[in-house]
């Protein structure tokens, strides 16, 4: 039987809910061809505000990792939170990435992302639920962070794990939908090929996935420490990732539009 994990556990619970965050109607449609440009460019533009918000907290949790003071070697230098840093430099410079990914598309292919008045201020009315969500999860953290003593980085890092991995397996399964599909040129989509062409092909390479496992092992290993320490720790730091888990699912179900 295969050792116990943090990540394991969280996946085997809320089955439901994890396939509905990751194939919904959105993402058929998507990969089909159908999603019209409206409806693909109004989640762009608050999928765009979601990676600000990534970035907010990416910078709280930075902020909270507690790093040698005075390393002897190597090894000792190479703790779970030196790792963290450096997965965390390696997402900022990704999230930047894609956000100026998302505007050459929106550029080529006719898209409007912004969803901010005549005089550039954001309009709550066109934010949709799932951001709102994801907004109150990120508020929620920027405290719990910085008020629990024992890894004060899990509920931060709960988050990223669990979004990059809900993100990686929704366009994987909307990948498998588009593969199976009967065979059309990408400028008869109604978007010109942009979901198909542009945006699932990027969600779904191999640098994606292998970024999301590098999360996991080092969210798994730094659990396993505190609890071979203290067994009767694992309780509490399973209710805290749980909690994030939940609420983290419940945003990403509500992320993708109805179509």
């Amino acid at each position: 039987m295969a050792p116990w994990t943090l990540t394991s556990h969280l996946l085997s619970g809320k089955k439901d809910q994890f396939t509905r965050a990751t194939q919904s109607a959105f993402l058929k449609s998507a990969a089909s061809g159908t999603l019209p440009k409206s409806t693909i460019s109004h989640w762009l533009a608050n999928d765009r505000l979601y990676m600000q918000g990534y970035i907010r907290l990416s910078g709280q949790l930075l902020r909270v990792l507690r790093l040698p003071a005075k390393p002897t070697s190597r090894e000792d230098a190479d703790t779970i939170e030196t790792r963290l840093l450096d997965w965390l430099v390696d997402a900022l410079q990704n999230i930047r990435r894609e956000e100026r990914f998302f505007m050459d598309v929106a550029d080529s292919y006719g898209l409007d992302v912004d969803i901010t008045d005549a005089d550039g201020v954001m309009v709550e009315e066109r934010k949709i639920d799932g951001l709102k969500r994801f907004e109150k999860l990120f508020a929620s953290l920027t405290a719990a962070e910085l008020e629990n003593g024992l890894l004060p980085w899990l509920e931060g890092t709960v988050v990223f794990w669990a979004t990059e991995k809900v993100y990686f397996e929704a366009w994987s399964w909307a990948k498998r939908q588009a593969d199976g599909a009967t065979g059309k040129g990408f400028e008869e989509d109604a978007d010109g090929g942009a979901m198909r062409k542009e945006f699932i092909p990027n969600w779904t390479n191999d640098e994606f996935i292998k970024f999301v496992d590098t999360l996991e092992k080092l969210l798994n290993e730094g659990v396993a420490q505190a609890i071979a320490r203290d067994e009767a720790l694992k309780e509490g730091l399973v209710r805290r990732a749980e909690y994030v888990w939940e609420n983290l699912l419940d945003a990403e179900e509500a992320f993708w539009p109805e179509v």
